[in-house]
Protein backbone atom coordinates (compact mmCIF):
# COMPACT_ATOMS: atom_id res chain seq x y z
CA UNK A 1 0.00 0.00 0.00
CA UNK A 2 1.70 3.30 -1.01
CA UNK A 3 1.18 7.09 0.60
CA UNK A 4 -0.83 8.89 -1.82
CA UNK A 5 -1.06 12.88 -1.25
CA UNK A 6 -3.32 15.12 -3.47
CA UNK A 7 -1.97 18.88 -3.19
CA UNK A 8 -4.18 21.81 -3.39
CA UNK A 9 -2.28 25.06 -3.51
CA UNK A 10 -2.81 26.21 -7.46
CA UNK A 11 -6.28 28.92 -7.49
CA UNK A 12 -7.83 25.96 -9.62
CA UNK A 13 -6.97 23.25 -6.74
CA UNK A 14 -7.76 24.98 -3.72
CA UNK A 15 -10.45 23.65 -1.34
CA UNK A 16 -13.07 25.93 -1.69
CA UNK A 17 -14.71 26.73 2.11
CA UNK A 18 -17.54 24.69 2.44
CA UNK A 19 -20.94 24.45 5.28
CA UNK A 20 -20.35 21.23 7.31
CA UNK A 21 -23.38 20.03 5.91
CA UNK A 22 -21.48 20.30 2.35
CA UNK A 23 -18.38 18.32 3.93
CA UNK A 24 -20.76 15.83 5.10
CA UNK A 25 -22.34 15.17 1.94
CA UNK A 26 -19.48 15.26 -0.14
CA UNK A 27 -17.74 12.38 2.44
CA UNK A 28 -20.56 10.59 1.91
CA UNK A 29 -20.39 10.38 -1.56
CA UNK A 30 -16.29 9.42 -1.48
CA UNK A 31 -17.47 6.85 1.53
CA UNK A 32 -19.85 5.53 -1.36
CA UNK A 33 -17.74 5.07 -4.08
CA UNK A 34 -14.93 3.73 -1.77
CA UNK A 35 -17.21 0.41 -1.17
CA UNK A 36 -15.71 -0.41 -4.44
CA UNK A 37 -12.09 -0.09 -3.26
CA UNK A 38 -11.55 -1.95 -0.63
CA UNK A 39 -7.83 -1.86 -0.53
CA UNK A 40 -8.05 1.96 -0.25
CA UNK A 41 -8.14 4.55 2.60
CA UNK A 42 -8.91 8.15 2.28
CA UNK A 43 -7.03 9.21 5.78
CA UNK A 44 -7.96 13.26 5.57
CA UNK A 45 -7.63 16.60 3.71
CA UNK A 46 -5.96 19.12 5.82
CA UNK A 47 -6.01 23.07 4.70
CA UNK A 48 -5.13 26.40 6.21
CA UNK A 49 -7.67 29.20 5.84
CA UNK A 50 -7.49 29.83 2.24
CA UNK A 51 -8.31 26.18 1.23
CA UNK A 52 -4.32 25.11 0.68
CA UNK A 53 -3.21 21.67 2.18
CA UNK A 54 -3.42 18.08 1.06
CA UNK A 55 -5.71 14.94 1.06
CA UNK A 56 -3.82 12.12 2.47
CA UNK A 57 -4.94 8.32 1.34
CA UNK A 58 -3.69 4.94 1.51
CA UNK A 59 -3.57 3.08 -1.81
CA UNK A 60 -2.36 0.95 -4.65
CA UNK A 61 -0.60 3.99 -6.25
CA UNK A 62 -1.71 7.08 -7.41
CA UNK A 63 -4.20 6.25 -10.05
CA UNK A 64 -6.50 5.10 -8.40
CA UNK A 65 -6.81 7.88 -6.27
CA UNK A 66 -7.51 9.87 -9.35
CA UNK A 67 -10.21 8.00 -10.66
CA UNK A 68 -11.89 7.87 -7.36
CA UNK A 69 -11.75 12.06 -7.16
CA UNK A 70 -13.03 11.86 -10.61
CA UNK A 71 -15.83 9.92 -9.59
CA UNK A 72 -17.08 11.55 -6.96
CA UNK A 73 -16.18 15.34 -8.12
CA UNK A 74 -16.65 15.11 -11.82
CA UNK A 75 -12.95 16.13 -12.52
CA UNK A 76 -9.70 14.80 -11.88
CA UNK A 77 -7.31 17.29 -9.16
CA UNK A 78 -6.06 20.20 -10.25
CA UNK A 79 -2.99 19.89 -8.69
CA UNK A 80 -0.10 17.06 -8.47
CA UNK A 81 -1.35 14.07 -6.31
CA UNK A 82 1.77 12.12 -5.81
CA UNK A 83 3.10 8.86 -4.44
CA UNK A 84 5.31 9.14 -1.03
CA UNK A 85 7.45 7.04 1.22
CA UNK A 86 8.33 7.75 4.91
CA UNK A 87 12.06 8.83 5.07
CA UNK A 88 12.19 9.96 8.84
Amino acid sequence: MAKVLIFHYTEEGRLPKLSKKELEDIMAQFYEVLKDYPDVKFNGAYVDENGMGICDWEAPNANIVKEIVKKVLGAPPADPVIVVKRVL
